[in-house]
This record gives C-alpha cells, sequence and structure tokens, in this order.
C-alpha cells in the first residue's frame, strides 16, 4: 500500500498529450484549491499547451483552498495566457460557486462566465494565530495586500476591479445576474447542464472533459501536515521496533512512511531547515536503542517538534505573475489538531522506547535464565516429595529447591539425577 502511494504521488496528475478536441481542452475542478488540486489545474494547462489546444476551459466549483497553491494556479494560467492562449472559466453546474482561491483564479482568466444559480466572491482572507496586540496591523495588511490582487487581476481583463475588491474588503459574493450586472464576470451561459453550457462557449461536442485522477487526490491527502507528521514520526516508530527486534519488514514500511511524509511536506512547501531539522530529531530518537533511559528520545522529540512548526512557517515570497503583479506571501500556522497530535506522539514515542529497551532486556534476562538452566544436567540431588509418572515434584539438586519431574515413581529421599530440563522444570531418573 505504502509503495503504490509512492508511485502514484510521483506520476503526472494527467496523462500528457491528451488529444484537444477543436483546440479545445476542457477540465473539471470539484474540490478545494490544494497542493494536489493545483497539480492536477498545472499538469493539464501543460499538458494543453504541449498539445497544441489555444483555449483552455476551467469548470470550476470550489470554497476555495490554500493561498500558495492559488497563487501556483494562477502562475500556470498567466503562462498560458502569455503565450497566445485563451483562459475560460465557467463556474457551475447550477448550485456552483467560486469562493475564496476560486474567486482570484477566475478573475485571473480572459474570461469569466456563470451558469445560473451559481455565486462567485467570498474572498477575504483567514489569518489565523496573530501575535497579541498585532491583529488589526496584519489583518489591515493581508485584506489590503489581497484586494490590490484581485483588483489587479480584474482589471488586465477590462472587468470591473471596485466590485471584485469588494469580495475581498467587504466579503461580498454575486450570484450570476449581479455579476454580470457589475462587470465581474463576461456573461451568463443560459444552460440547464454543464454540457450545453460548454456547447455554448464553443467547444465542440463531445470533446472530453478531464478529471481530477487519483494521484492528485493523492497529493491533496498527503499535502496536509499533519497527516505528514503523523507518517513522519510512524515511520519513525516502526524502524525503532525493528531496531529493538530486526525483521526488516517494520524497517521498510517505516522508511516508505517517511518518504510518503517527505513528498507531502514538500508539496506543501516546507523549508529544507525544516526538513533537516525533523531528520536530526529522528536520528536522536533512534540513539535511545543505546541509551535506554528516555533521554534521547525526549531531545529527539523536542527538535522534531520545532522542525515541525517550522514547516508551518512557509513565509517565502510568490513570484510575480506574468502581469508583473506580486502575490502576497503564504502563511499557514499549526492548528489546535497539529500540537494535539504532536503532544499524543511525543508521548508514544518517548514511553515506547523506554518501553522496548525494557521489553527487549527482560526478554534477554529469561534467554539467560534458560541458557543457565542446562547447567543443571549431570547434576545430582534428593527427592523432598513423592513424584508420580510424568507429574512434579521438588527436588534438593545443588542446595537450591526445583520443582521436578520423571518417567516413573520415585519415593522423597531417593536420590536423582538431571537429564534435561523443559523451561524452569528439570527432568530426573533415580540413581
Amino acid at each position: 500500500m505504502l509503495l503504490s502511494a509512492f508511485l502514484l504521488s510521483i506520476v503526472p496528475a494527467v496523462a500528457h498529450a491528451q488529444s484537444a478536441s477543436g483546440g479545445y481542452y476542457v477540465i473539471s475542478l470539484n474540490a478545494n484549491i490544494d497542493p494536489g488540486t493545483a497539480n492536477y489545474v498545472t499538469s493539464s494547462i501543460s499538458d494543453a499547451q504541449s498539445a497544441g489546444a489555444g483555449h483552455f476551459v476551467l469548470v470550476l466549483n470550489t470554497f476555495g483552498g490554500d493561498g500558495q497553491s492559488m497563487d501556483n494556479i494562477i502562475q500556470a494560467i498567466s503562462s498560458y495566457e502569455s503565450g497566445g492562449g485563451t483562459f475560460i472559466t465557467l463556474i457551475g453546474p447550477f448550485g456552483a460557486h467560486a469562493y475564496s482561491a476560486g474567486s482570484y483564479i477566475a478573475e485571473s482568466s480572459n474570461k469569466v462566465y456563470m451558469m445560473n444559480g451559481t455565486v462567485i466572491g467570498s474572498a477575504t482572507p483567514i489569518v489565523s494565530d496573530i501575535p497579541t496586540g498585532e491583529t488589526n496591523t496584519t489583518m489591515t495588511k493581508d485584506i489590503d495586500a489581497f484586494t490590490s490582487l484581485m483588483q489587479a487581476l480584474t482589471d488586465n481583463f477590462g472587468r470591473n476591479g471596485t466590485a471584485t475588491g469588494l469580495m475581498v474588503s467587504g466579503g461580498v459574493s454575486y450570484g450570476a445576474t449581479d455579476a454580470l450586472r457589475l462587470h465581474v464576470i463576461d456573461g451568463i451561459v443560459n444552460a440547464s447542464s454543464v454540457a450545453g453550457a460548454l456547447s455554448d462557449l464553443g467547444v465542440p461536442s463531445g470533446a472530453p472533459v478531464q478529471t481530477e485522477g487519483i494521484s492528485s487526490q493523492l497529493i491533496s491527502i498527503l499535502s496536509d501536515p499533519n497527516l505528514s507528521t503523523v507518517l513522519f514520526l510512524a515511520g519513525v516508530l516502526a524502524i525503532m521496533v525493528d531496531l529493538f527486534h530486526p525483521t526488516f519488514i517494520l524497517s521498510g514500511a517505516g522508511a516508505a512512511a517517511m518518504v510518503l511524509a517527505l513528498i507531502g511536506f514538500g508539496y506543501f512547501g516546507a523549508p529544507l531547515s525544516a526538513i533537516l531539522l525533523m531528520f536530526i530529531g529522528a536520528a536522536f530518537i533512534f540513539l535511545e536503542v543505546k541509551t535506554h533511559h528516555g533521554v534521547s528520545a525526549i531531545g529527539g522529540v523536542v527538535i522534531f517538534i520545532i522542525g515541525v512548526l517550522l514547516v508551518f512557517q512557509n513565509t517565502a515570497t510568490p513570484a510575480p505573475l506574468a502581469s508583473g503583479i506580486v502575490p502576497p506571501a503564504n502563511v499557514v500556522n499549526p492548528s489546535p489538531v497539529t500540537y494535539a497530535i504532536l503532544a499524543v506522539l511525543a508521548v508514544v514515542i518517548v514511553i515506547g522506547s523506554v518501553y522496548l529497551y525494557r521489553l527487549r532486556r527482560d526478554l534477554d534476562s529469561r534467554k539467560q535464565g534458560l541458557f543457565e538452566m542446562k547447567r543443571m544436567i549431570g547434576k545430582e540431588g534428593l527427592l523432598t516429595s513423592d513424584v508420580k509418572a510424568n507429574m512434579t515434584g521438588t527436588a534438593n539438586i545443588g542446595s537450591e529447591d526445583w520443582t521436578v519431574t520423571c518417567a516413573q515413581d520415585l519415593a522423597k529421599g531417593t536420590r536423582v539425577k538431571v537429564k534435561e530440563t523443559d523451561g524452569y522444570k528439570l527432568i530426573v531418573e533415580g540413581v
């Protein structure tokens, strides 16, 4: 399962060089905007360029998503448009919406159309974990930055930047009729189905509509930093268990889990320093195999947690768009769920490492005890109780009392000799 997930996560989101029917390349996106859907859209745009499609149609229905993935999609759209292609966003089907990041993506298109019963807007950025005393300043900066981005995208295509700016600064949303009246979009498609709407936009009948593949969906799952954190620590724990009791199977599974976690962190945009700290933390956790007192495990967990928290501070400034616009930097803060996961896994690893050591120590001492039992073979002593055939009794051998058994009836006081051992029992015979 882990190997399959790894292979799926590195294959392209769509098969390359798909045919473009009549110069149109059509995809449908009905999901949140995240690294997986960004991979899907950007791969599709690259595929359309390879196929020579002059028109790209995105059928969009989304509640929004993270800023970095939105930026990646806008970058790809700008590249396609600067190459001479016409990018069209169709918000559909009936009841669909292009909220938050979806509205920025729509407004970065050459043409925006809506089906009846659809909505666009509600694009105010969400900022969490703002330091005390900086709430107003930070929120104002972010809202101003995203408002400017939205207006610049809209004005670039001659639409109403004032109206789209309100979608950011005031959280306003527009139905199809109001959006057209305010020139937020370029038109309304009066069709009852997506197929009919595509036909009205000039897409040839029967043109294939690409949908998100398994690989992109897997990337969406892995790019959740909480899941990647669990996978990484689970992999570390699996390898550590294997070091205490080698089977190689757990080590392979643990390594695969860690690779999947790294792939997820990569799609999330984790900085190299954070990844390095996580590996240093893992090394200290593995060192617990030698130290045995939990100190190395605790230190490793602390270093690892610092690395995970740095993963969320992805503050790199995005590259300018083709129009020269520089999108706002993306900052994602850890949620209470993240802290809870880290706390639980930290406790499991520290307690687990100490427990595994003590378990191995006890097993080793038991093995040593069984080995010493063999030294009793050949020694003689006296029965201190009667012993029935194949039953147990007691005997004093080597100045110690032992549980013994024999193949014949023997009376108390009989001198016996140890023939073999059975666990902690001695098998004796009369002398």
